[in-house]
This record gives structure tokens, sequence and C-alpha cells, in this order.
């Protein structure tokens, strides 16, 4: 009885919010752009680029949503202390982007996208959703194997591929979407 009242909250939740869809929208948007800076611009800069570009990633993702009829901040008794923990788990992660942007820059991109890939793991679950699932596993397997067969750091390759993950991952959301509604 208590699965199957979870199991409802999480289907109403998935259909309040679009499933959040304009998150992992935005953040490939974010990664396009990073392709951009870490190309033109010389790399410290681009880094701080990057770092500050973070902020418009929520924002974004909002509106997005919104745009297509969800809302994020739809209240759950049940689960909106937990998505809030799934967000807030991404603040653990600046201090490691700080110190590999100190000590080894050119893989700060690598470690963003792994760490922030990582945080939607959660909603994965929340939203029962193979979109989210994809990101998080694919962004990890497609980097890891990427810069372990270069050799290196992928310093302008890493943005283009989480980039394509996350368009795998939207296409997935939206699919699921679709099927949802």
């Amino acid at each position: 009885m208590a699965t199957a009242a979870i199991d409802a909250e999480r289907a109403r939740l998935a259909r309040l919010t679009r499933r959040g869809i304009g998150m992992p929208v935005a953040g490939m948007l974010y990664w396009i752009a990073v392709a951009v800076f870490v190309r033109e611009l010389p790399m410290r800069t681009a880094l701080l680029a990057t770092f500050f570009a973070t902020g418009v990633v929520f924002p974004v993702g909002f509106l997005i949503t919104k745009a297509l009829g969800g809302d994020l901040f739809a209240k759950s008794e049940r689960f909106t202390s937990l998505g809030m923990l799934f967000n807030a788990a991404q603040l653990f992660f600046w201090p490691i982007i700080v110190v590999v942007y100190r000590s080894a820059p050119e893989w700060t991109p690598f470690a963003m996208a792994v760490l922030f890939g990582s945080h939607f793991l959660g909603y994965a679950w929340l939203y029962r959703s193979r979109g989210y699932a994809f990101l998080t596993v694919g962004t990890t397997v497609v980097l890891c194997t990427a810069v372990l067969v270069a050799g290196n750091a992928l310093y302008t390759m890493v943005p283009l591929l989480t980039a394509g993950v996350y368009a795998g991952a939207v296409a997935l959301l939206f699919a699921e979407s679709r099927a949802g509604e």
C-alpha cells in the first residue's frame, strides 16, 4: 500500500513538473556555450566564464520547463525535501571543481561534467526516467571512455561530448513526457 502511494506521488510530480525537462535542455545549452568558451578564450578565462555561466542554468531551465507546461516548484509532502537534497548536493561539488581548476585546469570541464551529471541520478528514480538515468550514466561512461582512449583531458572535446549526451537524454525525456501525458 505504501509503495502504491509513493508511486502515485512520483507519477503526479513527474506530470506536474513535466519531469523538469527544461533543466537538461538548459544543461545542454550550457555545455554548448562551454564548448565555445574553451575554443575561443584562453584557458583560465574560459573556465571562469564556465563557472559564472552555471548561474544561468537554473533560470533558463525553469523558464523552459514553464514554457513546456511544467512547474519546477510543484510541492509534494513526501518528495519536496528529497528534491532539495538532490539539488543541494551540487554545492558539495564546488570544492572539488575549485581544486581541479587550481591544480589541473585542463581537467575542469571533465570534473564539472561528471559531477554535475551525477546529480541527476536521483531524478531517474523520482521520475522513473530512463532519460535521467541515461544522462547520469552516459556522461560518466562516455567521458571516462573518451579520456582513457585519448590518454588526456580532452579539454575542448569534453563539452561537446557532454552536450551530445544531454541531447540524447532530452530526446528520451520528451518521449517519456509524451508517453506519460
